[in-house]
């Protein structure tokens, strides 16, 4: 096991997540579960072919991995059918109106960020 590797590709991250090379040639994936195990021999001779493939040691990547749920491959309804939840309207959030701290007068977020109220001239920000 400790002879068992793992093929960043380091060029790029999704999110926070590394991309590592996928099982049988099939690009990149950032799940595991679909990534290449590769021998030391075979790592050591990919990163010596393209330097930006970093190989990583099968048992330390394993142990510093974490269950996710990646938002893309779930679908709320479908998982909901048939369990009896019901779920409860979603409530709009109110965005905060800014108001201008010379003139009080409600202002855009960009005016309140340039930091200039369009109406007094003022430093809009408090």
């Amino acid at each position: 096991m400790a002879d068992l590797f793992f093929l960043q590709d380091s060029r790029s991250y999704v999110g926070n997540d590394m991309l590592f090379w996928a099982k049988d040639g099939n690009g990149y994936t950032t799940d595991l579960r679909k990534a290449e195990i590769y021998t030391r021999e075979q790592a050591q001779a990919q990163h010596n072919s393209r330097p930006t493939d970093i190989p990583w040691p099968k048992q330390y990547i394993d142990a510093r991995t974490r269950p996710a749920c990646d938002m893309q491959y779930v679908n709320r309804d479908d998982a909901l059918a048939d369990t009896g939840i019901t779920l409860a309207p979603q409530q709009a959030i109110s965005k905060e109106r800014l108001r201008c701290s010379g003139c009080g007068s409600f202002i855009s977020e960009a005016d309140f960020w340039r930091g200039e109220c369009p109406r007094c001239g003022a430093d809009s920000r408090p």
